[in-house]
């Protein structure tokens, strides 16, 4: 990666991101996992950036279930982080309830507030990740509350040293 090029990632790295849960299948294979490199453009598409076993499972798929994760569920959000280098997983391992999406059918979270499901349109390799160009094809349950966000390690690291803040728990 060239100076510039991570310069900007350090500025999209400062601010807060949501984390959601991608899910996807294909025949018999499919995952759960967190993914934090997500971004609406414009009203009806989406961007996914993923560097891991799930990237050929999804270009193969084109169909993934994007769950925002409420606060209370954090601890599972992060405990599903493994599964980022499974190339599937047994749903019925997973320590929480799952239902359906409403279009295409995969799995996700019972206490997910908003599931987004959508359709891979175009997907390209930029090196260390693969990026993915999605359309909205259908988003519900819609619920306010606070959810899951976060700012990477080393901007808060700078964020205690610059103004000399305790730690965020």
């Amino acid at each position: 990666m060239v100076a510039s090029e991570l310069h900007a990632l350090f500025v999209f790295y400062i601010c807060p991101r949501p984390i959601g849960l991608v899910s996807v299948v294909d025949g018999d294979a499919g995952n759960i996992f967190p993914m934090d490199l997500i971004g609406q453009i414009g009203r009806r598409h989406f961007s996914l950036a993923l560097h891991t076993k799930a990237v050929p499972l999804i270009e193969r798929s084109r169909r993934v279930a994007l769950s925002s994760v409420p606060v209370e569920a954090i601890p599972l959000a992060y405990g599903l982080g493994r599964n980022h280098r499974k190339a599937s997983v047994e749903w019925a391992s997973l320590p929480f309830p799952l239902t359906k999406s409403a279009a295409f059918g995969l799995p996700v979270p019972t206490f997910s507030p908003r599931v987004r499901e959508l359709e891979v349109v175009q997907s390209r390799n930029m090196g260390s990740h693969t990026l993915f160009i999605c359309k909205l094809v259908e988003e519900h349950g819609i619920a306010d509350g606070p959810q899951f966000f976060q700012a990477h390690g080393f901007y808060e690291e700078w964020r205690r040293q610059a103004i000399a803040l305790p730690a965020i728990r």
